[in-house]
């Protein structure tokens, strides 16, 4: 058989540990999710089948599990191989009716024929997850080395995403993770297909240190095991189940399936429950007597995932903790010290590395200090090669994490990065969660704003903030124009399609020759290039047609959505830049009047890549929470359109031109409401501006927004400006409240 149930994995069949212990918790009447196992067979008559085998073994001989660049080269090579490949019908047929026992009695495929096709049709489709499951042994256990899809719900999803699965065991982090654990093959035991939780809340539960420790957050686990957020804590007495300590945090991410796609969806936490305790006493106590009767029958040396869907508990996986044993810990440390939490003990010494996306892995070298925002699984590949790593987000239950404790490597998380720099030494105590710097402190270099007795200090030499604005400068550019690669800008906050398609119908071709269009987003690459790390956003293409009003008729998202064609080949360009590790690029939907048209527009692009929403309209200004709880990297208001359909007058009109004004009270009231609820959210906000206009510059910056995107031949004298103003800002208030006198 290639396909069995979950349900009944017998003793003797290899089929991995994560399917063996799931079959075992349904037997023992514990509440796991149905499913089926697809076996090791099939994997291998599925390679027999495509030819497959012995090409996979000729590409990863005498690769360099060290060499981060080739691993994912390799990786990328044989991922297009199971792409590219096919099942046999009888493969088919095997897991489609495996899949639809979940909505269909065996009692009712009997019937055969008209009526099983009419019942058939009016069941909805079951969401499932797919999932490895790895043959392990005593000192590895696979945490997060393998790839998971969540929301599959047809037949052709799941075999992609089996196959996906398959192509996963050659991940970079699978490899090297074989690599350090010095095991031979794939470790393969099966994939489970297993019937999706759609989890308001998720986490896991373990024992560490003579207390089971709870973690917690909303929507799917993603968000923990990506290390994506540093989830609630609360700690418990082993015996009686009593909480000893609650650590209550701020979740801001999560994962969850879209209403309207049914696709997994990354968003913003609602602004009400971001510090709101996940766990209530109640379920903390259901969760503790799950964890109790799974220690029970495997031991306390586990780790258990578990999900709440409608105040109905369900455990998801159950793993044992296969931490390297570490000396004990009596070095004494120097230096200015900085709290955060133990995730893997042991301790490091070496030089920041700080990473802050995947095209900095290469300058990631043997003894670095890893210094990163999330505890992603994409480090696995370099965990042993550095000392240690350091994180902002992240806790015990990410993969990384257990993946650095499998492996000995120190880690701490909870530790705002900003505060270290390149290359710079720090010992980091995985097992008291401090990092020791012997950095000189700021005050050295910069004197600081108010002395001891909080007084302000009139020492201090203000030129030396000239180049440090809170307010940041980026330009607004086509590639009609050459760029200016010298002038001090802060990224490009607006770039405009127009240039990139000459004299060509870019609509035209994103349907007869989409490869001839995709060729034409070339001219972005040298810039993202060469301002990386800075961010470049493309503006969508958004022409305005032949209409009786044009400025509020069929443009922007709306003609995106209209004929997505040429929305699908903008996002295929951006991804291509991703691939060749330029991430620095975002997309940003122009001319969205409603959070119906963002969700929409939303299916056409992949959670990897950065997105924007442009605010040209007072109903989206209103509206802007509902687009932050969706997941956005940045709002950019395009003051122009903004100001003209806030006030109703045409600036291009003769007769009404002088009535109009960037400045208008109204026009300053809905950038502020942006700005406030968007900082409640993470939200980058951004303002485009045609023109150089001191007065609008600087009110502005009263608003509180990120950046002014303006043309590049003001950058400079903009920076100037902010600097300025926001020395006036400062003093101002320093004179309200009385606290000095100038001397002269």
């Amino acid at each position: 058989m290639n396909v069995v149930n979950l349900a009944n994995i017998k003793g003797g069949e290899a089929l991995g540990e994560k399917a063996k212990k799931l079959s075992d918790m349904l037997k023992e009447k514990m509440p796991v999710p149905a499913g089926f196992v697809i076996t090791k067979d099939m994997f291998e008559h599925f390679l027999k089948e495509n030819k497959l085998k012995g090409k996979i073994a000729a590409i990863l001989e005498n690769v360099d599990p060290n060499d981060y660049k080739r691993l994912v080269e390799v990786s990328d090579e044989i991922k297009t191989m199971f792409t590219n490949s096919h099942f046999t019908d009888a493969m088919k047929k095997e897991i489609d009716e495996a899949y639809e026992s979940f909505s269909v009695r065996n009692e009712v495929k009997d019937l055969g024929g008209a009526a099983l096709d009419f019942i058939r049709a009016g069941r909805e489709s079951i969401f499932v997850s797919v999932r490895v499951s790895a043959t392990t042994s005593e000192t590895s256990s696979f945490p997060g080395v393998f790839d998971t899809f969540l929301n599959v719900s047809c037949q052709k999803d799941i075999l992609d995403a089996v196959k996906m699965a398959w192509a996963s065991l050659y991940s970079p982090r699978a490899i090297f993770y074989r690599y350090k654990k010095n095991i031979a093959g794939a470790s393969f035991g099966g994939i489970i297909v297993q019937r999706m939780v759609d989890s308001e809340k998720s986490g896991i539960v373990t024992n560490t240190s003579n207390a089971v420790v709870i973690e917690g957050s909303w929507g799917f686990g993603t968000s923990i095991s990506y290390g994506l957020v540093s989830p609630d804590k609360y700690e418990l007495d082993s015996y009686s189940g009593d909480v000893r300590n609650k650590d209550i945090r701020k979740k801001v991410w999560m994962y969850r399936k879209d209403n309207v796609t049914g696709k997994t969806s990354k968003e913003c936490v609602p602004h009400e429950k971001m510090n709101m305790q996940v766990l209530n006493e109640n379920e903390i106590a259901k969760v503790f007597e799950l964890y109790k009767r799974v220690s029970d029958r495997y031991g306390q040396d586990h780790i258990v995932e578990w999900a709440i869907n409608r105040g109905r508990i369900h455990i998801l996986q159950a793993r044992a903790v296969k931490n390297q044993v570490q000396n004990g810990n009596e070095e004494v440390f120097e230096g200015e010290s900085t709290k955060g939490h133990s995730i893997s003990s042991g301790s490091g010494k070496g030089q920041v590395r700080v990473i802050r996306n995947t095209s900095d892995f290469e300058n990631i070298t043997s003894g670095d200090i890893i210094t990163t925002k999330i505890l992603s699984p994409e480090f696995i590949p370099f965990i042993g090669k550095a000392t240690a790593m350091i994180s902002e987000y992240g806790s015990f239950g990410s993969s990384a994490s257990a993946v650095c404790r499998e492996m000995g490597m120190p880690c701490v998380s909870e530790i705002e990065i900003s505060i270290f720099s390149d290359n710079e030494i720090v010992t980091v105590d995985g097992t008291g969660g401090q990092v020791f710097s012997f950095r000189k402190p700021e005050i050295e270099d910069c004197s600081p704003m108010f002395g001891t007795n909080g007084t302000p200090n009139m020492s201090m030499n203000i030129g030396r903030f000239e180049d440090v604005n809170a307010t940041e400068v980026k330009i607004n550019f086509d590639l009609s124009r050459q760029f200016d690669y010298e002038m001090r800008a802060d990224g490009i906050g607006l770039l405009k399609a127009d240039g990139i398609f000459l004299d060509q119908n870019p609509l035209y071709l994103a349907k007869s020759n989409p490869e001839e269009l995709l060729s034409m987003f070339s001219g972005i690459e040298p810039i993202a290039k060469n301002i990386y790390p800075k961010t470049v956003w493309y503006r969508n293409y958004s022409p305005m047609n032949e209409e009786t009003n044009p400025v509020i008729g069929m443009r922007g998202i709306r003609k995106s959505l209209e004929d997505p064609d040429m929305l699908k080949c903008e996002v295929e360009a951006l991804k291509r830049l991703y691939s060749k590790g330029l991430n620095n690029v975002g997309i940003m939907l122009s001319f969205v009047s409603s959070i119906n048209e963002f969700r929409a527009a939303k299916q056409f692009i992949p959670l990897s890549l950065k997105l924007g929403v442009e605010v040209s309209i007072p109903s989206t200004a209103l509206e802007i929470e509902s687009f932050c709880k969706e997941g956005l990297n940045l709002v950019s208001i395009n003051l122009p359109e903004l100001t003209q359909l806030t006030i109703g007058v045409d600036r291009k009109n003769e007769n009404i031109s002088h009535l109009y004004s960037e400045s208008s009270p109204a026009v300053l009231k809905l950038i502020e409401s942006v700005v406030k609820t968007c900082k409640e959210y993470n939200v980058e906000v951004s303002v485009s501006i045609e023109k150089y206009d001191p007065e609008t510059i600087e009110k502005l910056v009263r608003t509180g927004v990120n950046s002014i995107s303006l043309n590049q031949e003001y950058a400079d004298e903009a920076k100037s400006l902010i600097s300025r103003t926001e020395k006036r800002i400062l003093f101002d208030k320093l004179r309200q409240k009385g606290d000095y006198e100038i001397v002269s």
